[in-house]
């Protein structure tokens, strides 16, 4: 009898050990795998054009500063597909400012071209004076095909 009650002993000890097996969780006694030690990126989007925020193979390291971002022009965020979804700098002028519905988008304008622009609309907004923003290139959604530039704080 003595040699049956260690036994049950021994087996009881053993079952509640944490050697050889997952770790385990007070709260749930059922044993979890833990996470990968490495995640994948994701991929791109059909067509080749990477998510923003995301990059590509080809990337350089996203510009956090103006000073970083490539100086474009207007006509490039039009017709470049590959700043959709870049940092970039762009010279022009503060051609027309939305109100009501519409605040926070402004229009850019150089050489005879446009670009909208969303976000902090520069003060004083007056056609005669150049400025340099720095923004993200993105497709327009809403309104149909063309580009549009997202306002990053500079």
């Amino acid at each position: 009898m003595r040699v049956a009650a260690r036994a049950s002993v021994v087996l009881l000890v053993a079952g509640c050990s944490q050697v050889g097996g997952a770790a385990r969780n007070p709260g749930n006694p059922t044993p979890v795998a833990a996470p990968p030690a490495t995640v994948n990126a994701p991929p791109s989007t059909p067509g080749g054009r990477a998510q923003p925020g995301e990059r590509t193979d080809d990337d350089s390291p996203v510009p956090l500063r103006p000073s970083e971002a490539p100086l474009v022009t207007i006509a490039d965020v039009l017709t470049a597909d590959s700043l959709v979804g870049r940092r970039v700098r762009v010279g022009g002028r503060c051609e027309a400012v939305g109100h009501g519905a519409r605040a926070g988008s402004w229009t850019l304008g150089a050489t005879g071209q446009q670009v909208e622009v969303r976000g902090l609309v520069p003060r004083p907004c007056e056609p005669s004076a150049d400025l340099v923003i720095f923004g993200q290139v993105e497709f327009r959604n809403d309104a149909g095909p063309g580009r549009i530039l997202l306002r990053l704080p500079d």
